[in-house]
């Protein structure tokens, strides 16, 4: 076989999946190393990934190419285990394909609204700390936003900058 003729694998399977875990962006990889990461457990049907470059992230039992690999994977949620729904105030800076990666994602979390440009309120069933690490990887490095637990005054917040960080610390008198 000439070297000209060698088959090129990056058309058969493209690495066109992107992970995000705690912030950080892995990847890309073929769908071949996708399958063979939910074998090993190493994602999960909640596990954010994004298909394509600069495609927004979602669960990964959302994307039709993976969520047959996690048949078997979807946890059964009973009503007693299901958290109770608590008031949101959110607000973001973003450019705008994270503002509708983000908008898809309160969409899904519960019901919310826009009250002015890049403030929300949102009803959801979701943890502040739940809600801040799905933002953070929806957002990854597009934006930063801010999150007011209405009902138990915690306060969370992403890429405001080492200054703002501690300074709101010493203001702010409830769990960060």
């Amino acid at each position: 076989m000439a070297l000209n003729d060698a088959l090129d694998l990056s058309q058969i399977d493209p690495p066109i999946w992107r992970i995000a875990v705690a912030g950080v962006v892995y990847g890309p990889y073929t769908f071949g190393q996708m399958k063979s990461f939910a074998e090993e457990d190493r994602i999960r049907s909640h596990s954010s990934v994004a298909n394509g470059d600069g495609g927004a992230f979602y669960l990964a039992s959302e994307h039709p190419e993976l969520s047959p690999l996690f048949a078997d994977d979807t946890p059964t949620r009973t009503p007693e285990d299901a958290p109770e729904a608590a008031n949101y105030l959110i607000t973001i800076r973003t450019d705008g394909d994270g503002r509708r990666a983000m908008i898809a994602l309160l969409n899904q979390m519960g019901r919310f609204a826009e009250l002015m440009p890049g403030t929300f309120v949102l009803n959801a069933p979701v943890s502040a700390l739940d809600l801040r690490n799905q933002l953070a990887t929806v957002l990854a490095e597009r934006g930063k936003f801010v999150i007011v637990n209405a009902d138990s005054g915690q306060l969370a917040w992403m890429g405001l900058g080492a200054d703002i960080d501690q300074h709101a610390r010493t203001v702010w008198k409830r769990d960060l």
